[in-house]
């Protein structure tokens, strides 16, 4: 794997590549469990892309993130930390997680933040919104 390169593709094909305890810091932005297509388009309106965010049930979508935060926990040095963003659609099953693979008294903290949006155009607000962190170390 090279550095300072940009993977596309699940995440967790190209984390079965990284050799065990080589990274510092991952930063995961997985699926949010929103039940919805995802869809955006490039700044010029060129390109547009997206993915399905939907799940047969919860059941499945922590399957599939406990698999991918247990790979990152391989991944990780003893000295590394996770950082997951997520809303409030899952961010309470994901700390779940977090606590699980790693460990509760692992967790460091969660970081809340509250945005806005703006459009291109004559900078109206378009809408708002708030994400969710939580950050955990590996030992």
């Amino acid at each position: 794997m090279d550095i300072d390169a940009l993977y596309c593709g699940d995440c967790l094909t190209w984390l079965q590549t990284i050799k065990p305890e080589a990274v510092d810091l991952v930063y995961l932005d997985p699926p949010f469990f929103t039940q919805r297509v995802q869809r955006s388009k490039t700044r010029d309106t060129s390109q547009e892309y997206g993915f399905a965010d939907t799940w047969a049930s919860i059941e499945e979508y922590k399957a599939f993130m406990k698999r991918r935060i247990e790979e990152c926990k391989r991944a990780l040095k003893d000295t590394g930390s996770i950082f997951v963003h997520c809303d409030s659609s899952a961010s309470h099953h994901l700390r779940l997680i977090l606590d699980e693979v790693f460990g509760p008294g692992n967790f460091q903290s969660e970081i809340i933040w509250a945005y806005r949006r703006w459009s291109n155009r004559g900078l109206r607000l378009v809408g708002t919104g708030s994400g969710n962190r939580n950050v955990a170390q590996k030992d």
